[in-house]
């Protein structure tokens, strides 16, 4: 009988938009929280004899689905998701059994996947839910000490299935990269112009700028969730007060003083690595206080930029196969 140690997250690109493919990528995850939309249209229309909504006098409108997925990083797989954080991944050649993609700002309409949750019930049937049309409309990587390097991820979704069909619908059989490794604070380091900067905690996450209210009357999903806004990152790094290089960024009266290079790398126990760049970095906030006779702190945070030619942001993600 299965239980809630059987539940499972997967997912697969799709082929076209909003038309589900049997998940074939499986990730290890800690939490999720995708849950469909349902929302009731009630009639406004006067009945005589009738002073409460009547039982059959209201329509449900399906709006898709959206949540999120909270991840630990291994040294394999999380390909996949760059390419729906960024639009745009460039795979090197394979180097004594790892593999550097490098993802950058891209085009991500047109790119789309979907997902399979396996959830585990008190009875201990699993039913799986899919999600067709997905789209990743923001993401987030955290780190602190003591902690696992993770990945969160916001998703929006043309629609849900609930429980078991033929073909995509059916439960998959979870089966994972073999031989992954964690990257944990150990492997850690951040620089910042080049220059080490110890932090106990770093947060970097990014916002899609996704449209994903676009409904039209006919039957059916929604359409395609396509870029609109302007992308959006920010940083922070908590650490200790060591200088005044940084509070000087943020003062800095003109724009250039208050951009810098940030790197933030990871390396893991099998060669595998993970390294964030963030070329033009502004600094907007770094406060110094004390607070006691304790070693004084510093939490840095602010956007990344782009000079209009480098992403605002490129992830390197060394991986195992």
């Amino acid at each position: 009988m299965p239980t809630v140690h059987d539940q499972y997250f997967g997912a697969a690109d799709e082929v076209t938009f909003g038309t589900a493919v049997a998940v074939s990528k499986f990730f290890e995850f800690q939490s999720e929280g995708i849950e469909g939309k349902y929302e009731r249209i009630d009639s406004e229309a006067i009945r005589a004899g009738t002073k409460v909504l009547r039982a059959d006098r209201f329509a449900t409108s399906a709006k898709g689905a959206e949540g999120d997925v909270k991840l630990e990083v291994l040294s394999g797989g999380f390909d996949f998701w760059l390419k729906h954080m960024f639009g745009k991944v460039t795979a090197g050649a394979p180097t004594d059994g790892l593999t550097a993609y490098t993802a950058e700002i891209g085009d991500l309409n047109g790119k789309s996947f979907c997902v399979q949750v396996g959830r585990v019930d008190t009875a201990g049937t699993l039913t799986p839910f899919t999600y067709e049309g997905g789209k990743v409309k923001e993401w987030e990587i955290t780190n602190a000490v003591d902690e696992l390097v993770s990945l969160s991820l916001t998703f929006d979704f043309a629609t849900e299935k609930i429980g078991a069909g033929s073909g995509a619908y059916a439960a998959a059989t979870p089966t994972y990269v073999a031989n992954t490794k964690l990257l944990s604070f150990n492997g850690g380091s951040v620089k910042v112009a080049g220059t080490d900067f110890p932090v106990n905690d770093i947060s970097v996450k990014g916002d899609n700028g996704l449209n994903v209210e676009r409904y039209f009357i006919r039957p059916g999903a929604k359409s395609e969730q396509i870029e609109e806004g302007a992308r959006s990152f920010e940083w922070s790094l908590k650490g200790e007060f060591n200088g005044t290089a940084h509070i000087q960024r943020v003062a800095s009266a003109i724009a250039s003083g208050a951009v810098a290079v940030i790197e933030a790398s990871w390396v893991g126990p099998d060669g595998s690595s993970l390294k964030v760049e963030m070329p033009f970095a502004r600094f907007d906030e770094g406060p110094v206080t004390v607070g006691g006779a304790e070693t004084v702190a510093q939490e840095l945070s602010g956007v990344a930029l782009t000079d209009g030619t480098a992403s605002a942001v490129k992830i390197t993600y060394t991986a195992i196969g």
